[in-house]
């Protein structure tokens, strides 16, 4: 059974407020906060009108009545039960204590922390670690809001406020005082935390980076100079890879930055190049009748004669041919390239020429002379007069 006041009976009904609000609580508060707390109260007291619209009966936006129960939930006079949607229950007016007062300095300053906490509410010994953000380490009021809302970024809403001042700590010894300074670091820290997020999502992991993998990317940003579109363009050269990691792309960027190559356009006509290397590694091979892939050597081997020799493809090709069928053939190749480039051989008919050239004789060695007491006139000699050279040492002389 549901019986209550229509709507537009309830209009003519009466909220009763206690006198103790208009005493202690309204004098402080904002004109909005006032407005959003007694149209709030209507509701406690007629349900009938408990689903109008308060935004529009405002005039005002989610964020400021958000804003408004934040303040007064610090106040005691609203608990706020939920946060998506806004859920809030109101609590009886009490007298204020004296300790849960907040400094008049400070109003404000605890007003806009409550509000990045909603429906959080701080303590007095948490609104004492936000004052000592500012009057131990310096922070200005604006540095310890951009502080605050990084912390929740990075832990959640229920931060604690340890390691809040931990950070205001490392923040004051790093000279990040200012609003503008609070704010450019957070500004780059969520630059470094989008972008290498985005280097994992291109190798499809979905987990947050570390705080070494965002260093990482930020120092190929500012200090090696390559931008995000470079960063990204590289992660897709890594498909020989299995598990490609930032370390792995780190070797990746240093090589290409030894190279000057820093940008995307730049990386697109360098790997244009390393195919152009590729296959003509892979066409020496096939002349020279080796199986398999070239390999990293040979390959660099071959750009180096043809781009820094100045030794033609074609040229290269036809030394290729020369050598197949050697026993070494590519080591009889790399011979037959580096003569050439000694000889500064630039073009295919230089080539040729090279390769029709006679190879020159070679010396042959002098005779080596005779003994002269070895050149005589040799005599023939018969049977009869050698056998009358011999003696019968058995007879009698």
């Amino acid at each position: 059974m549901n019986i209550r006041f229509s709507p537009d009976a309830a209009r003519r009904e009466m909220t009763p407020v206690d006198n103790l609000f208009f005493l202690e609580y309204m004098p402080d508060a904002d004109g909005t906060f006032v407005k959003v707390y007694l149209f709030g109260l209507m509701q406690c007291y007629h349900p009938s009108l408990a689903d109008t619209d308060v935004e529009n009966a405002l005039g005002l936006t989610e964020t400021q009545i958000r804003c408004a129960f934040v303040y007064w939930q610090a106040k005691g006079l609203v608990r706020i039960l939920g946060d998506d949607p806004l859920s809030v229950e109101y609590l009886l007016t009490e007298q204020p204590a004296v300790t849960t007062a907040t400094p008049k300095k400070y109003r404000r300053f605890i007003e806009s922390i409550d509000a990045l906490l909603s429906p959080r509410s701080l303590d007095m010994r948490e609104m004492k670690a936000m004052y000592d953000c500012i009057e131990l380490y310096g922070l200005e009021e604006g540095a310890v809001l951009a502080l605050v809302g990084h912390c929740i970024e990075l832990k959640g809403k229920r931060v604690s406020t340890n390691y809040v001042l931990t950070v205001a700590q490392e923040w004051s010894e790093r000279g990040i005082k200012t609003q503008t300074a609070a704010e450019t670091y957070v500004a780059d820290w969520r630059t470094k935390k989008h972008g290498a997020a985005e280097v994992l999502r291109r190798w499809n992991k979905r987990r947050p980076p570390t705080v070494d993998e965002m260093d990482l990317y930020d120092r190929w940003i500012n200090e090696l100079g390559f931008d995000a579109e470079a960063i990204l363009s590289a992660c897709s050269r890594m498909t020989d890879v299995a598990t490609p990691t930032f370390a792995i792309l780190n070797d990746r960027l240093l090589e290409m930055k030894s190279r000057n190559v820093t940008d995307a356009a730049e990386m697109d006509r360098d790997e244009a190049r390393a195919a152009q290397d590729r296959e003509l590694a892979r066409l020496v091979y096939a002349r020279l009748g080796k199986i398999g892939a070239p390999d990293k050597t040979t390959v660099a081997q071959l750009r180096m004669f043809r781009d820094d020799k100045g030794i033609p493809r074609d040229a290269i090709l036809l030394a290729a041919d020369e050598c197949a069928g050697a026993e070494r053939p590519l080591g009889l190749l790399k011979k037959i390239l580096s003569d050439w480039a000694n000889a500064h051989i630039e073009t295919v008919e230089q080539a040729e020429a090279a390769l029709n050239r006679p190879k020159p004789d070679t010396p042959k060695k002098p005779k080596k002379k005779k003994n002269p007491a070895l050149i005589y006139q040799q005599t023939p000699i018969s049977e009869t007069d050698f056998n009358n050279l011999v003696v019968d040492l058995s007879e009698d002389v």
